[in-house]
């Protein structure tokens, strides 16, 4: 697993050599996108409910110049160590890095049909842990897509950026996710944690807590979108949705949630789950707003216990490593992103933050702990 203080570092300061040594010129322009962590509300977006991640110090780089000597896009990336050439945006077969690239590509120049496809040499460089639920995709196509913007000087501000991303995730790569993750990676600011409400797109941004901290620990399960059960869960709300004759499970509260509705008890499981975390999230906001600590750790324990019995896309080790922060001294613990693995987050006191890295140490390596700020 990647080390979270040193790596990024390296990483990124080697990116201006390795695109000489890679492409034998110097980039002509560089952008960035960060990763994100949700703090709560776990499959509202997609619902047209409310979120509230923020922003992770890990990111994606992009750094571009002009392919003057082929007709192609050559892409390298650092972290897989592999340099692809290619001159259309046709989609692989086996669910490739490349695809992220060609989908932005294809995104782009279709909603851009006055512009000439200009080839170009794309360095793609990381210190983002991917497949960890942290947005590496997300970030991947901000990324990418900022640096189209920037260099075909199309005037798109940041949230038409993250629609865009969204629609690569959705339409090309074929995920089913909300518009969260897109919207954190393009507007968020570090330090603040975005409230958002992901079917009109309006949006808060909060101070975190001083006197608190988050931290996030690697579950060390690997998980991907497109292979776990996350389009599962997608479509069992869909039905949901059919069900009690609604547009957005996100617009539906707890009383409009009729039991008698449903024949099949999974259905319901999973709707209430969203339903419920739809109204935590708003609580949560507010506590937030407050600095209300003790009461937004108890929001956050409230959702991993119905993440992982209502929603089931929590494991026997996410449920212990939960339990053992909470035991440890965190106010509040839970199972972050898409589910089905990834990284858990945790709310700290920091005056006892010590005393719980430590007793977590006890249990996980020290490469398992990420800071959020």
């Amino acid at each position: 697993p990647m080390t979270p203080k040193e790596t990024p570092r390296r990483i990124l300061e080697n990116a201006d050599n390795t695109f000489e040594k890679t492409f034998g010129q110097k980039a002509i322009l560089t952008t960035k996108a960060h990763a994100r962590v949700n703090l709560i509300g776990e499959h509202t977006d997609y619902t047209g409910g409310y979120v509230l991640p923020c922003l992770l110090p890990y990111k994606t780089t992009i750094s571009v110049a002009d392919n003057k000597s082929s007709n192609e896009f050559n892409v390298y990336s650092e972290l897989f160590d592999e340099k692809v050439s290619f001159s259309d945006f046709i989609r692989s077969k086996d669910n490739r890095w490349t695809d992220y690239i060609k989908g932005c590509l294809s995104v782009f120049f279709d909603v851009n049909p006055q512009l000439e496809i200009a080839y170009l040499n794309i360095l793609i460089n990381t210190s983002i842990p991917i497949g960890r639920g942290i947005a590496s995709s997300s970030a991947l196509c901000v990324a990418i897509l900022k640096m189209l913007r920037n260099y075909f000087g199309i005037r798109y501000n940041n949230n038409q950026i993250a629609i865009l991303a969204h629609k690569v995730e959705r339409n090309y790569v074929g995920v089913s996710g909300g518009i969260m993750d897109q919207m954190v990676s393009s507007i968020g600011i570090h330090g603040k944690a975005l409230f958002l409400n992901c079917l009109t797109h309006k949006y808060e941004l909060i101070d975190l807590p001083n006197n608190h901290r988050f931290e996030l620990i690697d579950s060390n399960i690997q998980r991907d979108n497109r292979n776990s059960a996350y389009n599962d869960r997608h479509n069992q709300l869909k039905k949901a949705e059919n069900i009690i004759d609604v547009d957005n499970l996100g617009t539906v509260t707890i009383d409009q949630l009729d039991k008698s509705l449903f024949t099949d008890n999974l259905i319901y499981k999973r709707a209430l789950h969203v339903v419920t975390e739809n109204q935590r999230t708003v609580c949560a906001k507010k506590f937030m707003l407050k600095n209300d600590m003790s009461r937004f750790g108890n929001l956050m324990n409230l959702s991993h216990t119905s993440y992982s019995q209502d929603f089931e896309a929590s494991s026997p080790e996410i449920d212990l490593l939960v339990q053992r922060s909470i035991e440890s001294g965190a106010i509040g613990s839970r199972l972050t992103g898409g589910g089905f693995g990834g990284f858990t987050v945790s709310l700290i006191e920091k005056q006892n933050y010590d005393d719980w890295y430590k007793n977590m140490r006890t249990f996980y390596p020290e490469e398992r702990f990420f800071e959020i700020h």
